[in-house]
């Protein structure tokens, strides 16, 4: 009976000391926000820009402009941590301002232009152009 009395308080403590333990689960710990990029003061006059806003503005060509040359300088501005192409090709004249300038050639008739910036963040801004090629004759 000694014996039984004894498993029986073994079993009674087990199973209190069992439920009065959490279950071992992981808990997030809330991680620090960090202060929005806005709640920073800009000079008077000067508007404030996000970070994140990429952009694209291309100043030459004009859209549909009709071209004697087999060779057009595709010219504008990005952001300056983008990177630009036109068809597929990096522009590697980018200034710290975000200018940039290439060569393209063109082919008899109407050309597409298409011109992307990335950003590091995989954000994209594009424009695509036609330009007419038509040779001196």
């Amino acid at each position: 009976m000694r014996k039984a009395s004894f498993l029986l308080v073994l079993l009674i403590v087990l199973v209190a000391c069992g439920r009065s333990r959490a279950p071992a689960v992981p808990t997030l710990t809330p991680a620090a926000t960090l202060a929005s990029s806005t709640a920073t003061s800009t000079p008077a006059g000067v508007p404030a820009v996000s970070p994140s806003a990429l952009s694209l503005v291309i100043t030459a060509p004009q859209d549909e402009v009709v071209v004697k040359d087999a060779v057009t300088r595709v010219v504008g501005r990005s952001s300056p941590d983008a990177v630009v192409s036109v068809n597929g090709k990096i522009v590697r004249t980018m200034d710290i301002e975000g200018n940039f300038s290439t060569l393209v050639s063109l082919v008899e008739g109407p050309n597409l232009l298409e011109v992307i910036a990335t950003d590091y963040r995989g954000g994209q801004a594009s424009e695509v152009l036609t330009v007419i090629y038509t040779p001196q004759g």
